[in-house]
C-alpha cells in the first residue's frame, strides 16, 4: 500500500477557488488530510476550508516559504503535495500521476503543467537556463519552478526552507543535494487566475536572488570529516559542517567517538555517522559534482581521509584541521548561518570559550580523476 499523502496549499484571499481545490484534493488515491495554510486572508479563506474538509493552520509571516514550512510541519504524514490555492479548471485524473510516480530512490515529483494564458518567461528565460549551468542533473526538467509537487520531506531540513517564492526551488535543490532523485509527470492543463506584471517582477527577483545565493554554497559538493573522536571535529570544523548543511549538503562523520557533533547536528536529514573503520563504506550519490575530505595532521584518521580520496571516482579536496606547533593554515572558513551551532558546541566542551572568527584548515592534496 503506498504511503499516505498530506496535500498542503498556502492560501491568501483565495475565497473564490478554495473549497473545489480542497474538495478536489481530498478526492485523490493516497491523500489523507488537506491542510491550508492562511496566510493573513481577510476574505472568509480559512471559513471556506474548513467546511470543504481541510485542516487549517494561520501563519501570520507574509511570504510563500513562510507558509510551506508550516504546512510541512504540520503534516502528518511524510510524503507531502504542495498545491496552489488559485486553481482553475485542472484534471484531478492527472493529479494522481504524482503519487504513482513515487518508485524507490526517489525523492520528489514534480508536477508539469501548460496553462494557455502563461508562457511561462521565468521558466524558460532565467530558471531552466540557471539550472543548466549551476545543477546540471536538473537542466532537463521541463517545469523545474512548478508550485505543484510532492516530496519526501523526512529527507530534507524542511524548517529551513528559505521564507519567500524561491521555496519551491529550495525544496528541490535540497532533495537533489540529499542524493534523492527528482523526476517530473505531466498533470495536463491548468488555468491560474491572471496575475499583474509586478507580481512576476518581483517573484523572479527573488528567484534569481536566491539561485544566485546557492551558488557559493556548493550544495553538490558533499563533506566527509575523519577524526579520532569527536572533540577534535567538533573543536574545529563545527561551523564548517553546520553551515554545508543548513543549506542542505551531505555530510558524513567518520569518528569513533562521535558525541558532540551528533548531539548538535542530528537535526539534519542529510548528517550521517559512521566508526572511523568503516570509511571504506563512503560513496558519494550520483548528483555529486565533488567531495571535500577533512582529516586530522596525521595518524589513522588521516591515513584512512587519504584512502577514500584515492578510490573516489570525482575530484576531491583533502583538507587538515589544525595540529602541532608547526602546522600551518592557508585557509579559512566563516561558519556564517552554522555559528550559533558552533558555539552551543564549544560551550559544552569548553564552557566560556570566545571562538576564532573563522575556522582554519590546510589544503593538503587535491585530487581529479
Amino acid at each position: 500500500m503506498p504511503d499516505p499523502i498530506t496535500v498542503i496549499i498556502p492560501a491568501r484571499n483565495e475565497a473564490a477557488t478554495i473549497a473545489p481545490v480542497v474538495e478536489t484534493m481530498l478526492a485523490l488515491p493516497d491523500v489523507a488530510e488537506v491542510v491550508v495554510i492562511d496566510n493573513g486572508s481577510g476574505d472568509g479563506t480559512e471559513a471556506l476550508a474548513r467546511e470543504a474538509g481541510a485542516r487549517v493552520i494561520a501563519e501570520a509571516r507574509a511570504g510563500m516559504g513562510h507558509a510551506v514550512r508550516t504546512g510541512v510541519a504540520a503534516a502528518r504524514h511524510d510524503w507531502v503535495m504542495k498545491v496552489d490555492a488559485d486553481l482553475g479548471q485542472f484534471d484531478t485524473a492527472l493529479f494522481a500521476r504524482m503519487g504513482e510516480a513515487r518508485a524507490q530512490g526517489i525523492g520528489l515529483v514534480k508536477g508539469a503543467w501548460n496553462d494557455p494564458q502563461d508562457p511561462m518567461p521565468m521558466t524558460r528565460l532565467m530558471v531552466r537556463p540557471a539550472l543548466r549551468l549551476m545543477f546540471p542533473g536538473l537542466g532537463d526538467l521541463r517545469a523545474p519552478n512548478s508550485g505543484i509537487y510532492l516530496f519526501d520531506r523526512s529527507r530534507i531540513a524542511h524548517d529551513r526552507l528559505i521564507g519567500n517564492y524561491a521555496v519551491d526551488l529550495d525544496v528541490m535543490l535540497r532533495v537533489h543535494a540529499a542524493g534523492a532523485g527528482v523526476s517530473e509527470v505531466d498533470i495536463g492543463r491548468i488555468v491560474h487566475d491572471a496575475r499583474n506584471p509586478d507580481h512576476y517582477s518581483a517573484m523572479a527577483e527573488e528567484l534569481l536572488g536566491f539561485l544566485l545565493s546557492r551558488q557559493p554554497r556548493e550544495l553538490l559538493e558533499e563533506v566527509v570529516i575523519l577524526a579520532d573522536d569527536g572533540v577534535q571535529a567538533a573543536r574545529h570544523a563545527t561551523g564548517l559542517l553546520a553551515q554545508k548543511l543548513i543549506a542542505g549538503a551531505r555530510v558524513t562523520a567518520c569518528l569513533d567517538d562521535p558525541a558532540p557533533l551528533v548531539e548538535a547536528l542530528a537535526e539534519f536529514p542529510t548528517f550521517r555517522t559512521l566508526p572511523l573503520d568503516r570509511a571504506t563504506e563512503i560513496g558519494s550519490h550520483a548528483a555529486a559534482r565533488a567531495m571535500r575530505v577533512i582529516v586530522p595532521a596525521g595518524g589513522p584518521a588521516r591515513e584512512a581521509g587519504e584512502a577514500l580520496a584515492a578510490r573516489l571516482a570525482l575530484p576531491v579536496e583533502i583538507w587538515e584541521m589544525p595540529g602541532d606547533a608547526g602546522w600551518c593554515p592557508d585557509t579559512g572558513v566563516d561558519p556564517g548561518e552554522g555559528a550559533d551551532i558552533r558555539q552551543a558546541v564549544l560551550d559544552g566542551i569548553a564552557p566560556g570559550t570566545v571562538p576564532a572568527p573563522r575556522e582554519l584548515f590546510r589544503r593538503a592534496a587535491v585530487r581529479c580523476p
